[in-house]
Formats: C-alpha cells, sequence, structure tokens
C-alpha cells in the first residue's frame, strides 16, 4: 500500500475526473477539463470536444511533489465503445496520447495504464444483479445472432448503471463528497476515485525511475 505518497487516478474519459488521495488519503477531486470546438459539416453545427491540457497542467502543478518519485499516477485507458464513429474514435485516441504525454513531461515517468475491467474487478459493488442478468442477455443474444442495436442498447444500460453504482459507492467511502457528486455526470470524478483508491491498494511506487 502507498499510504505515504500522492495517488493521482484518471478517468480519461471527455466526462472522466481526475482525483489525488493526499498522505491523508482524502480525496480532492476534479472534473475533467475540456474545451469545445464549433464547427459546421455540410450546413449542420457540430462540436468537437478536446482535453484543455493547460487546465491540466495547472492541476498537476499544484499537486505534484516536488520529489516527483513520490506520485503515483495511474489512468484508465479505454477503447471505443460499440456504435461509435470511426472520427470520434480517432478524436478521442488522438486526445489520449496527448494526455498521456502531458502527463509523462510533468511527472518524469509514464502513468500506470489500466482498463476499467481490471479496476472494477475490484469493487463488487459496481456488479449489481440487475447488471449480471443483462450481461446474460447480451451472451445469450450473441450466441443466437440477434440484432446487435439490441447489444449495444444493453451494454449502454450496464455501463449507466455502472457510472451511479460508482457514485454510490464512493458516497459511502467519504460521506463528505455526497455534496460534490449528487449530479449525473459526476459520475467520472467517483470513478477516478476509484482508480486513484486501486492504485493506492494494488501498486507499489517505483522510485528508480
Amino acid at each position: 500500500m502507498n499510504n505515504k505518497h500522492i495517488i493521482i487516478g484518471i478517468d480519461s474519459g471527455f466526462f472522466g475526473g481526475i482525483s489525488i488521495l493526499d498522505k491523508k488519503n482524502k480525496p480532492i477531486m476534479y472534473k475533467m477539463p475540456i474545451i469545445k470546438h464549433k464547427y459546421k459539416v455540410k450546413g449542420k453545427e457540430r462540436i468537437k470536444k478536446k482535453y484543455d491540457l493547460l487546465k491540466i497542467i495547472e492541476i498537476f502543478n499544484n499537486h505534484l511533489p516536488k520529489n516527483k518519485d513520490s506520485a503515483l499516477i495511474i489512468l484508465e485507458r479505454v477503447s471505443s465503445m460499440p456504435g461509435e464513429g470511426v472520427r470520434s474514435s480517432f478524436v478521442f485516441g488522438e486526445g489520449f496520447g496527448s494526455l498521456e504525454g502531458v502527463i509523462a513531461a510533468l511527472s518524469h515517468k509514464l502513468p500506470i495504464l489500466i482498463t476499467p475491467q481490471t479496476w472494477k474487478k475490484v469493487y463488487p459493488a459496481l456488479m449489481t444483479d440487475e447488471m449480471k442478468e443483462k450481461k446474460l442477455q447480451i451472451k445469450e443474444k450473441r450466441l443466437e445472432k440477434q440484432n446487435t442495436k439490441e447489444i449495444n442498447k444493453l451494454n449502454r444500460q450496464i455501463k449507466n448503471e455502472s457510472k451511479i453504482a460508482a457514485r454510490k459507492l464512493v458516497c459511502s467511502l467519504y460521506p463528505q463528497l455526497v455534496d460534490d457528486l449528487k449530479l449525473v455526470n459526476s459520475d467520472g470524478m467517483a470513478e477516478s476515485v476509484l482508480i486513484a483508491l486501486y492504485g493506492r491498494n494494488h501498486y507499489e511506487l517505483v522510485q528508480d525511475i
């Protein structure tokens, strides 16, 4: 366990979050800073999201200790969701690379990358009986080669229910955060707290980087 060090957990989605566990393991949460750019395609207005790297740099500079080796940074690595377009996947992948590069430059080492499946396994509360039932339905539909739209719909429902469960779990662990996690779009911050806790409990800090 890394109770004596700064742990930073990052839910890397555009609706994600950044959480810092200080030496007392009290979470400090931030919504993932993003910038929205409007543009037009064939006369239709669209919005492109990008990480606000300057604000992310500010957050890290405010919390990283002078001894960079005493910080452990866990970054969630996600793949594109079913049904997402090629452009959306490319934009997110491009942004993720920039985010990883900024973190490496600021901390003088690469962050530890983990998938959602990896860190969520240690939190049984994130998988309810209803979610398990929907996973079984997905398995059956795939075996029967049923409509992929129904499968994608069930996957989205599971993801949304998991986000609600993450907020409830963090609120049970840290009651002082209840007011900060009331809104639906605060689930990214909740998940970043759980990622940081995962890092604290499952990684030893490497001092020789």
